[in-house]
């Protein structure tokens, strides 16, 4: 068990690229005690312990040295850099590696709906994937669907390619509601019944690669649609990465959330239409290029004109139980989002019914979705 913090340079859009690491290094259960990821040239350390009181303390007895951007990137960025005996060298580019990636699209039907699946992974690993369990599926958050979130193609900002190059089946799936997959106005794609797409994916993508688990991400609310997965069916769950996401809330996440259900006394539909704002909110201001951001707009507003209005579940929080999660769990924080802080996170991490997990706090970064 181990609480990582790691250090932050001055952050650019290069330097985000070393953030996919913290993922894949949980993946492939490799997350050295220690590591040392080159940004911009330094590093420096930042001591949490301090910041705690006793309890957390406790917790945090181990801190991991990394130069790691903010969180966002985890849903765009594929590192540039990987950790090779304590040295940084540089990661393949999806764009020149030899072995070209594949990538294929699958509907999957759940209940009378058509739940959309994208899929990536190397030609020459297809015939592996049975003997090393690499297989992931990417679950988006409440903003925009799983392909414009994970696989944005402008240089190497995919975390898909990124994955898929590192030997893995990576999937992404569109909870229903949201891009390729069905509509619906019987529920407001809540986090069981996305669960339940994630249950209909699971089952095709096991039976397909001759796997019992997959390996599962969810960022934002899709922390909450796999995590309920998670606590429904672990035995179909190698390891779990939460970022962004969120327990009991903070005090202006829940009040934020309170005045949007009451839409200025109007009646509240189901969907809503999205904006540009939407799409641009998640980038921290000067860590990325304009480009990259202009590129996930349009992408964004291609596949999700309109986005479901899922925080309605939000005002019976908690909807996760730490004590029914039992896989191995990352949890990824970004320090400063406002939906949920160390103080609400860190009773959720300690109550984990896995001795298998870690806690990773990104410094000066915020949520996304």
């Amino acid at each position: 068990m181990t609480i990582d913090s790691p250090g932050v340079a001055c952050p650019s859009a290069w330097g985000i690229n070393s953030a996919a690491q913290i993922v894949g290094t949980h993946l492939d259960t490799v997350v050295p005690q220690t590591a040392a990821l080159s940004h911009d040239g330094g590093n420096r350390n930042i001591d949490r312990a301090e910041r705690h009181d006793q309890e957390k303390d406790q917790a945090m007895n181990e801190a991991l040295q990394a130069s790691t951007p903010a969180l966002f990137a985890l849903f765009l960025a594929a590192a540039s850099v990987v950790h090779s005996n304590g040295q940084t060298k540089a990661a393949p580019n999806p764009s020149t590696s030899i072995a070209s990636i594949q990538k294929r699209e699958a509907y999957v039907m759940r209940d009378g709906l058509r739940i959309y699946l994208w899929e990536k992974y190397r030609e020459d690993q297809e015939q592996s994937f049975a003997s090393t369990g690499k297989v992931a599926l990417l679950v988006h958050g409440g903003t925009r669907s799983g392909r414009s979130l994970y696989d944005l193609q402008i240089r190497d900002y995919s975390l898909m390619d990124f994955l898929a190059q590192n030997g893995y089946d990576v999937w992404a799936i569109d909870s229903h509601g949201y891009g390729h997959s069905d509509k619906t106005a019987k529920d407001w794609v809540d986090s069981h019944s996305a669960a339940a797409d994630i249950a209909a994916a699971a089952e095709h993508i096991t039976k397909l690669r001759g796997v019992s688990k997959i390996n599962l991400l969810g960022g934002s609310a899709g922390t909450q649609r796999v995590g309920v997965f998670a606590m429904e069916h672990p035995e179909k769950v190698g390891k779990l990465v939460l970022y962004a996401g969120f327990w009991k809330g903070t005090a202006e996440f829940r009040e934020f959330n309170r005045k949007r259900m009451k839409n200025r006394g109007q009646p509240l539909s189901p969907y809503r239409a999205t904006t540009e704002e939407d799409f641009r909110c998640d980038f921290v201001k000067g860590q990325f290029e304009e480009d990259v951001v202009e590129e996930s707009v349009k992408v964004g507003f291609e596949m999700d004109p309109q986005r479901p209005n899922n925080f309605v579940e939000y005002k019976n929080l908690a909807i996760l139980d730490p004590a029914r999660i039992t896989v191995p769990t990352m949890i990824i924080h970004g320090e400063n989002d406002f939906a949920a802080k160390e103080e609400d996170l860190l009773p959720f991490y300690s109550q984990l019914k896995t001795r298998d997990k870690r806690y990773v706090l990104l410094p000066d970064a915020e949520g996304a979705s």
